[in-house]
């Protein structure tokens, strides 16, 4: 007799699970340990691609700070010595030495310091009258009478002014303007005479006279180098505390002066070329004769830690080795720049 047996539900449920197959143990640890180093892998590409571009970013940015900074230095110093058409004699300095426009143009076109700034930084400072001027339209028939212009566009109350006919220049604090007539006035801390030194015929010209020095210190950033420049110092500013910020990350900055040694001790006579290149203070060096200056800049980048390790670099002929905590990128920018009005009148003679 054939029996017929029924299977219950509860060991149809019981096959099925044994018949199915689970990942094991091992499968399970294989796969994380691959999708760890997967995510590894990932993240080091990650990492290397944010460090190359920090790195790649950091350097544009220095580089970019050195062009400019140089730039910036380069365009005072081309027009130092520029007094207009007039060049041979002394100029008539009618301001207050206590006056906020005080110009100390007989301190010559050029002056300097030597390592007494942030880092060790030198500063150097140009003295010129800048633009292409107006012109007297108007013949002054006594040398106390206003000057009168074609345009005061460029010309403020307070200012320190040029005015040169090429035979004689007078360095004045213009003190008031009335329509296009500038006032020179006499002052405690203005002009120390009413005259200026002749009546000027109608065709003079009226300039911006300007002094200009740049430095090293520290930025609005305290802890950022920075170049700075301090232009037309009222008594007692410095440029290290006055200064307008104009770069960022300018570390320091070492100066040699280009003396034409051909030339007399006013700077007349010479063939315009400088015959050696030495620093400011050296007791043989005629500021008179100088006709160039060789600036050299280290930039650095504005955050630390773009590098793995210190990068050594040579800065004024000094090799340098960082700590080891300084990972900035660093660039040496050097030019030499010609003082062109200095140089053909050197040559000139």
């Amino acid at each position: 007799m054939n029996r017929v047996y029924k299977q219950l539900p509860f060991q149809s449920a019981r096959e099925s699970l044994r018949r199915q197959r689970g990942v094991t143990l091992v499968e399970l640890m294989v796969a994380l340990a691959l999708g760890l180093l997967i995510t590894v892998a990932m993240l080091k590409v990650y990492v290397d691609a944010s460090r190359m571009y920090r790195f790649n970013e950091g350097l544009a940015r220095v580089q970019e700070n050195g062009r400019f900074a140089l730039e910036f230095i380069r365009r005072d110093a081309r027009v130092a010595g520029f007094w207009g058409c007039y060049s041979d004699a002394p100029l008539t300095n009618q301001i207050s030495t206590t006056s906020s426009a005080w110009v100390d143009v007989d301190a010559g076109h050029i002056a300097g310091t030597n390592d007494d700034g942030l880092n060790s930084a030198d500063s150097i400072t140009f003295r010129s009258a800048t633009g292409s001027g107006t012109l007297v339209n108007t013949a002054m028939t006594a040398a106390s009478d206003s000057v009168s212009v074609n345009s005061v566009a460029t010309i403020t109350s307070g200012m320190a002014a040029l005015i040169s006919d090429c035979d004689n220049g007078d360095i004045f604090q213009v003190t008031g303007i009335s329509g296009t007539s500038l006032a020179h006035a006499v002052g405690a801390n203005t002009n120390t005479s009413a005259n200026l030194s002749k009546a000027y015929a109608s065709g003079s010209r009226v300039y911006q006279a300007q002094q200009s020095t740049f430095c090293i210190a520290p930025g609005a950033d305290p802890s950022q180098p920075s170049l700075r420049r301090l232009t037309n110092p009222t008594p007692g500013q410095s440029c290290a505390s006055n200064g307008d910020e104009l770069i960022e990350g300018v570390e320091n900055m070492q100066i040699l002066y280009g003396e034409d040694t051909d030339a007399d001790s006013d700077g007349a006579n010479g063939d315009g070329t400088a015959n050696r290149y030495v620093p400011i203070g050296t007791a043989s060096l005629d500021i008179d004769r100088v006709v160039s200056v060789r600036l050299s800049l280290l930039a650095r980048s504005l955050n630390n830690n773009l590098t793995t390790e210190p990068s050594p670099y040579t800065f004024n002929g000094t090799a340098v080795t960082p700590g080891a905590t300084d990972k900035y990128l660093r660039k040496v920018f050097t030019t030499t720049i010609t003082l062109r009005n200095k140089a053909l009148r050197n040559k000139a003679g």
